[in-house]
């Protein structure tokens, strides 16, 4: 229970790390936004999908973290980190 509770206050839940997890979550939530209201901005097997919102989600899914952030700031013109 001791390690339990040392990882959650040092590892888990540090300060830095929640920081990065918020910037990460509005990064995807900002990805989705913007391919939802444009589509035609993913790759056209991704854009010509039925079900819009599970294509969305899935395009970013397969992102690497690296791509997901240089797309973000090309689509948005704001830095992420």
């Amino acid at each position: 229970h001791e390690i339990k509770r040392w990882l959650l206050q040092n590892l888990y839940r540090h300060p830095q790390v929640m920081d990065t997890t918020a910037k990460a979550q509005g990064m995807v939530r900002d990805l989705f936004a913007h391919y939802m209201a444009q589509p035609q901005h993913m790759p056209a097997s991704y854009a010509r999908q039925k079900d819009q919102p599970r294509a969305v989600a899935d395009y970013i899914a397969g992102m690497t973290d690296r791509f997901a952030v240089r797309e973000h700031e090309r689509l948005t013109g704001r830095k992420a980190f």
